[in-house]
């Protein structure tokens, strides 16, 4: 019996943001920028870590959309045993922007 080959699913778990964003690399076109300290001209195959504040990268995100350009982008982190997750743009924006907007809207202003 044959193993069924491996895939790329998405996957919703929950995660600490303050964690992902620390370790994030926002990629965009070439080139990305750390999510924690917003440094620029990044490349996800090359920079392991951040350059300015050193936080070793974990995740990537990106704003590209179609099937075959994130199968492009998974395709290249297995090719190259990068150590990295790939999560849903779309889905840590709004998670960060609900965090900034409850902040707006506390109750209390200490919060």
């Amino acid at each position: 019996m044959e193993k069924a080959g491996k895939r790329s699913i998405r996957v919703w778990t929950e995660v600490d943001l303050d964690e992902v964003k620390k370790h994030l690399l926002l990629i965009e076109d070439l080139y990305g920028s750390c999510g924690n300290c917003k440094q620029l001209g990044l490349n996800y195959l090359k920079d392991k870590s951040c350059p300015a504040c050193k936080n070793e990268f974990r995740y990537i995100a990106t704003r590209l959309k179609t099937p075959g350009d994130i199968a492009k982008i998974l395709a290249r982190i297995h090719a190259e045993s990068l150590k990295l997750t790939l999560i849903d743009r779309d889905d840590y924006d709004k998670a960060t922007a609900k965090d900034v907007l409850g902040g707006l809207f506390s109750k209390d202003p200490g919060k």
